[in-house]
């Protein structure tokens, strides 16, 4: 019996075109460029553990013989590459950020692939509103990616077909960020857990606010932000 072509995932690296290529030109000095050195540690060591990971799954002996064996790696192959292009949606690893649109729906689309099962049904839909202030941008792309992802991993948990809200939108001196879902809701900690104090700390960067709460048709959460002088 002939066996499949398959190429182990262990004999290949990420391709040259991934977020993990070249390094992004170096900042001004300062906080700036501190934090693009932890910025690139960090996707250094994300590297490397993606890489072991696919490592150990071609390990897996006559896994690549049989069909849910292929379809097992070629799914983790996939889900590193979607995090790898998050990576580059969120920081711009390897080009100069596009529009706040193009970078937010490239966010949230690779969070909800990267999130969700692959036989589930998630529709996404992101308006952007206004123009968000430059220095607030990171802050949004960020909140929504931990917005969108506590959005799939609670309320789309067990469900094959939902729908995900991404609204962002600046005027007289606030930018809010809006998520809404119609899953079934947090069932974590009472105060939100890890997510949420994590949103709450990026809104504190600003002198802003973070919000969770329960809607008729689903969950909402929300981030204001307050535009500086």
């Amino acid at each position: 019996m002939d066996r499949p072509n398959m190429t182990f995932l262990s004999a290949r690296s990420l391709r040259h075109d991934t977020p993990w290529s070249a390094l992004p030109p170096r900042p001004a000095a300062g906080t700036r460029e501190a934090e693009a050195v932890s910025i690139g540690l960090l996707r250094h060591h994300t590297k490397n553990a993606l890489q072991r990971i696919l490592s150990e799954v071609s390990k897996v002996r006559g896994l690549e013989e049989t069909r849910e064996g292929q379809r097992l790696m070629l799914e983790v192959e996939r889900r590193v590459m979607l995090s790898a292009a998050l990576s580059n949606a969120l920081f711009g690893f390897t080009h100069a950020p596009g529009g706040m649109e193009d970078r937010l729906r490239s966010v949230c689309e690779a969070t909800l692939e990267l999130m969700g099962d692959p036989d589930q049904i998630l529709r996404l839909a992101v308006t952007v509103e206004g123009d968000c202030p430059v220095p607030l941008r990171p802050t949004a792309l960020r909140a929504a990616h931990e917005m969108v992802g506590n959005a799939v991993k609670h309320g789309m948990h067990a469900r094959l077909v939902g729908h995900i809200q991404v609204c962002l939108s600046s005027a007289e001196g606030w930018t809010r960020l809006v998520v809404e879902d119609d899953g079934w809701g947090y069932c974590g900690a009472r105060d939100g857990g890890e997510g949420l104090d994590l949103l709450r700390a990026l809104a504190g960067l600003h002198e802003g606010t973070t919000t969770l709460e329960r809607i008729q048709d689903g969950t909402r959460a929300t981030m204001d932000l307050p535009h500086g002088p």
